[in-house]
């Protein structure tokens, strides 16, 4: 009986579920110390309220479905150009050195500052589309191309024995090998994207529907009034931890553990 106590205190669903907890017993601690009725922190019980409001409307589906249509454009382009210079990349150790400082100015460009660049050159419409492609691909490249180079020494000194060809080699030995790390960074890129396309809908303030553009909308339509903010926000958290436990099931599936 202790043993299989044990064992369900130290589940991960189990842990995962009690870290969520501690996130709104936080949430009404913040909100009955500093907050003042809607200003500050909205209550847990309002904002749900005000997210089922929000759910009866068709209006919040097409916020919805348009910030997830621009991530993943976004996110898709991302993807084919980082396979492609990945593959490379994990294939040629010169080609990865001379591409590693891309990826570190990359990496390193606040993304605030992107989002003013791309609201220059390419306008509200398209800006954030742009901004998650250049968040998400250093991520996914650095994915594919480190899980090339991690593949055991072992391995690549019988392909080079063998004389395998540099087609075969790629598609049957290494990128097979390379999936997992292809899958880490899969689910916390798309997740980081999400979150940036949201935040560029509300710089940008121009998107028709959007989560962003509607938390815009909203705090210009009464800045007193937090709750509609909390409960778009909300929504969109629910995607990312979706996302999350989806990514945590994949890696314990992979019994894989990124380095």
């Amino acid at each position: 009986m202790r043993k299989q106590a044990k064992t369900f205190i130290g589940n991960t669903y189990f842990i995962y579920t009690l870290g969520l907890i501690f996130v709104f017993c936080l949430w009404f601690i913040l909100t009955y110390t500093i907050g003042k009725g809607n200003y500050y922190f909205p209550s847990p019980i309002e904002t749900i309220k005000k997210m089922g409001e929000l759910l009866s409307s068709s209006y919040i589906y097409k916020g919805i479905g348009w910030t997830l249509l621009r991530t993943l454009i976004g996110f898709a382009g991302a993807l084919i150009v980082a396979f492609i210079l990945g593959t490379v990349a994990g294939q040629y150790q010169k080609v990865y050195l001379f591409l590693r400082p891309l990826m570190l100015v990359m990496k390193s460009i606040p993304t605030a500052a992107l989002v003013f660049l791309f609201l220059v050159l390419s306008g509200s419409k398209f800006a954030p589309v742009y901004i998650v492609f250049l968040i998400s691909f250093p991520i996914l490249y650095e994915a594919i191309a480190g899980g090339m180079h991690n593949i055991e020494d072992e391995i690549l000194d019988s392909l080079k024995i063998d004389a395998t060809p540099f087609v075969t080699s790629v598609t049957k030995v290494k990128l097979p090998l390379a999936v997992p790390y292809l899958i880490v960074g899969l689910t916390s890129s798309f997740a980081l994207s999400l979150k940036t396309e949201i935040m560029a809908e509300i710089i940008t303030g121009d998107t028709n529907y959007g989560l962003g553009s509607m938390i815009s909308a909203y705090r210009n339509i009464d800045p007193t009034d937090l709750t509609p903010i909390f409960a778009i926000s909300l929504i969109a958290l629910i995607f990312i931890l979706i996302i999350d436990l989806i990514g945590m099931l994949i890696n314990k599936h992979f019994k894989f553990e990124s380095k």
